[in-house]
C-alpha cells in the first residue's frame, strides 16, 4: 500500500462516525476511485442484515479497514471477515441479481451498523454519475493546470456529493 492509500484508508476509518449521507458520499467517491468495494462472509455465507422496516440489506464498506471496524463492533458478526469485490463484475453478475431478489445495499455501514439503504441498480447509477463527474473533473484539472489555476478542492467535492445523494432519514 502506497503512501496516498494508506492516508485515504485512514481518512475512510475516520468518516465511520459520520453521518449516514455524508459516509454514503464517501463510499461513492471511493468506489468510483478504486473500483472496488468490500461485504463481508463467513466461509461461503454472504452477510445480509435487515433494517427496521424488515429490508433485507447486503452490508458493503469503502476498505476493508472500515468493514472490519464495523464488524468489530459486533460479536455476533465475529465469525465474518471482509470480502473484496470488482465494481466490474459486481456489476455484471450481481446488482441485477440483488434488486430482483429485493435486496437492497447498506451503504458503508457505521460501527452500529446504520446506513444508507439503496437499491443496487440505483447505487451503481450514483457510482457512474461519480466516476463521469470525476473524468469531466480531471480534464478541467489539466485545463486549470494548464491555465495555472491550481486543482481539486476535496472537501468541497464531498460535500457536493454528500448534498447531491442525501437523503432524509426515515421517520
Amino acid at each position: 500500500m502506497n503512501e496516498q492509500d494508506r492516508l485515504a484508508e485512514q481518512q475512510l476509518l475516520e468518516y465511520v462516525q459520520l453521518s449516514s449521507p455524508e459516509r454514503y458520499a464517501a463510499f461513492l467517491e471511493s468506489v468510483a476511485r478504486t473500483g472496488r468495494f468490500w461485504i463481508a462472509m463467513s466461509g461461503e455465507f454472504v452477510l445480509t442484515l435487515f433494517d427496521e422496516d424488515g429490508q433485507e440489506l447486503l452490508p458493503a464498506w469503502p476498505s476493508a479497514a472500515t468493514a472490519r471496524a464495523s464488524l468489530a463492533q459486533a460479536p455476533q458478526l465475529r465469525e465474518y471477515a471482509p470480502a473484496e469485490r470488482e465494481l466490474g463484475a459486481w456489476r455484471e453478475h450481481t446488482a441485477a441479481a440483488l434488486s430482483e431478489a429485493k435486496v437492497a445495499v447498506g451503504v458503508f455501514p457505521s460501527d452500529r451498523m446504520q446506513s444508507v439503504t439503496v437499491d443496487a441498480g440505483l447505487l451503481l447509477s450514483h457510482i457512474d454519475e461519480v466516476i463521469a463527474e470525476d473524468a469531466a473533473l480531471d480534464d478541467d484539472t489539466l485545463d486549470d493546470e494548464a491555465d495555472g489555476n491550481g486543482g481539486l478542492d476535496l472537501q468541497r467535492a464531498q460535500r457536493e456529493l454528500m448534498q447531491k445523494f442525501a437523503k432524509p432519514p426515515k421517520s
